[in-house]
């Protein structure tokens, strides 16, 4: 198991198989309720930090989607950290969630815009 905790001060780098495990945990949530209906791919997680408060971490994850939008019933991804955090903590992530769901055919502009914003 990795264990991941900015509370014991231990760094503040999400480690490369500590993303790919909650990428695994989400890909297969999702993958549970959407069979065929839709393709989750890539599914990208990183650490941020809430702009006002700086001792806030929280793990950010973008769902990128191929499909018809459609089959993507809000009732049920609203519930999705719900489902997921318990497995978070299993595997020592600690920190919030947060996620969002980007169209496959909306992900290039998606990508430029946080581009340019990084080279602010």
């Amino acid at each position: 198991m990795v264990s991941y905790d900015l509370d014991r001060g231990e760094g503040h780098d999400v480690t490369q198989e500590v993303k790919r495990q909650v990428s695994d945990i989400v890909k297969t949530d999702l993958d549970h309720r959407f069979r065929r209906q839709l393709v989750f791919d890539p599914i990208i997680v990183e650490e941020e930090v809430d702009e006002f408060d700086d001792e806030a971490p929280y793990i950010r994850i973008r769902i990128i989607f191929d499909g018809d939008q459609k089959h993507l019933d809000p009732q049920w991804t609203v519930g999705l950290v719900t489902r997921i955090r318990p497995k978070l903590l299993k595997i020592g992530v600690k920190e919030f969630p947060l996620h969002s769901f980007i169209a496959k055919h909306e992900w290039d502009h998606w990508r430029r815009k946080m581009k340019r914003l990084e080279t602010r």
